[in-house]
């Protein structure tokens, strides 16, 4: 409820004001202005224009670890192939790994798709308004709970993510030392009581595009006024952590593009151990020329590489290109290693499985080598 201020917890905004040393006041001011700035300056992005809790709730789980510039691009095509909880729930894993194609971090797709089967199964629409029971949803925490519910339903339920904290941090003064209930607390405290979604995605953008980790753009801050950080020089919570540690070692993967001279290729999935449930090109790791796949394609060709990381792993990926015989295909397709599976697609079916990021650059380059021949 409010307390007649515009806070919707009152206990917490008692706490700020007893604890901090930014007054709500202040506070009070600064969130009006950010809400203005907001609503002028919003980018449109897709998943704005509704308030449909399913899809809202899709793009928060493609925005987790995934730049919105590309998510931007997928979210139209996946909504379009699962326009509803429904239509997600009855799809097969595969085609659902197909569609998540080039996001990444393929198992928040196999958690949205398993949460989605669990609430039809339970006799539900859409995606529930009771935190609590979002929040046993697989793949579902609190941040993404919080976003939901108040974007979609206008529930006063205060999103709280790593920018969030950083702008909080930055606002009050306290140093990145402070408890996550005391971020909890500061989030709750600042949560009007009308357009909590608003209000959420606001911080989000800013510390997106504003109040960045790194170089934050002060003077370019609608709020910059009523931040101690801002005004204060060499305040601890402006100041932003060196990155500590060593470099990530680069692992060195060769990958064969085999084909039966005409449209279809070798794939494999459940071999690469950083990509078990996804379609790839034959890999090998290592690149020192004792696997079976080049064994048996000696007239390969090299028609590039990249560079690809999956999470703290960085990879540097050769790609060669090799037309193999019949009996070369089947002894291929025979020879997968133990717990992987091999086949021999079509380019048709091949858009249609759950392909990794790996296996799209390395389509690229054959594809392009195929061009300039």
């Amino acid at each position: 409820m409010s307390n007649g201020r515009g806070f919707t917890h009152p206990a917490s905004a008692q706490l700020l004001q007893k604890e901090s040393s930014v007054c709500l006041a202040r506070l009070r001011r600064m969130r009006r202005r950010l809400l203005r700035w907001y609503r002028t300056n919003a980018r449109p992005w897709p998943w704005r224009a509704t308030r449909d809790s399913y899809r809202i709730w899709v793009a928060e789980v493609m925005l987790q670890q995934t730049r919105v510039e590309v998510v931007a691009k997928a979210y139209a095509a996946f909504v379009h192939r699962f326009p509803t909880l429904e239509a997600l729930a009855s799809a097969s894993e595969e085609e659902v790994l197909a569609a998540w194609s080039g996001l990444g971090y393929y198992s928040r797709a196999r958690n949205l798709h398993r949460a989605a089967r669990w609430l039809v199964a339970h006799g539900h629409s859409a995606f529930p308004r009771d935190e609590a029971l979002a929040r046993q949803l697989p793949g579902v925490g609190a941040y993404t709970a919080a976003a939901v519910l108040s974007i979609a339903y206008g529930l006063p339920c205060a999103a709280i993510d790593a920018n969030v904290k950083r702008v909080l941090r930055r606002w009050t003064g306290h140093g990145a030392g402070a408890s996550d209930d005391r971020w909890r607390v500061v989030a709750r405290a600042l949560l009007p009581a009308r357009a909590p979604g608003d209000w959420n995605q606001a911080l989000m953008e800013l510390g997106q595009r504003v109040c960045t980790a790194q170089a934050p753009k002060c003077g370019a801050c609608p709020v910059a006024l009523y931040c101690e950080a801002a005004n204060n020089v060499g305040s601890v919570a402006r100041r932003t952590a060196s990155r500590q540690g060593t470099q990530a070692e680069v692992i060195l993967v060769d990958a064969f593009w085999v084909t039966d001279g005409g449209q279809r290729t070798i794939v494999e999935r459940g071999a690469f151990p950083f990509l078990r449930h996804l379609w790839l090109p034959l890999l090998e790791v290592g690149g020192n020329g004792t696997g079976a796949a080049r064994n048996h394609l000696p007239a390969r060709v090299c028609v590039g590489e990249f560079r690809h990381a999956i999470v703290r792993r960085r990879f540097r990926v050769r790609v060669f290109a090799a037309r193999a015989s019949q009996r070369t295909l089947r002894t291929l397709l025979a020879r997968a290693p133990a717990g992987a599976e091999r086949r021999l697609v079509t380019t048709d079916e091949l858009e249609r499985l759950g392909r990794s990021s790996i296996l799209l650059k390395a389509w690229h380059l054959w594809e392009r080598h195929q061009k300039s021949k």
